[in-house]
């Protein structure tokens, strides 16, 4: 498991941001205010875990998301108004993939590599992808 990245925080770097226009328009995010913090804002990003229990946290100034879950479950989340089914699974010993299940039928794909200094997050839905690169802190 992504064991030896457990507690570790990791801040984007909003000038590594690729091609995140594109995918905002293809997840159908159209709200000024939405677009705008996911183009301009650095967010960090802290990934714990407890026994089997994978626990996400995502930190935007005051504002902070926390989910929890099991690797291989599905789940429920409502962040931003948007309700999704999301399941998290492991692809070797430094990735997860998350399957985000909209109600209206669409599928976002997000992959986060850890390593020690960074994690890159690919984030892509239908044929359009993006990339955002964390830097470990």
């Amino acid at each position: 498991m992504v064991k030896q990245f457990s507690g570790k925080s990791y801040a984007l770097d909003a000038g590594s941001m690729e091609n995140m226009e594109a995918f905002l328009d293809a997840s159908g995010v159209t709200d000024a205010t939405h677009r705008q913090v996911a183009l301009t804002a650095r967010d960090i990003l802290t990934l714990t875990l407890e026994g089997d229990k994978v626990t996400d946290v995502t930190q935007l100034g005051e504002h902070k998301i926390v989910l929890t879950y099991r690797l291989g479950e599905e789940f429920v989340e409502d962040t931003a108004g948007r309700k999704r089914k999301s399941t998290v699974t492991q692809r070797g010993a430094d990735t997860l993939v998350k399957v985000e299940k909209y109600e209206d039928g669409k599928v976002v794909t997000i992959e986060k590599t850890f390593s020690a200094d960074k994690m890159v997050a690919t984030l892509a839905i239908g044929n359009v992808a993006a990339k955002r690169i964390y830097k470990a802190v």
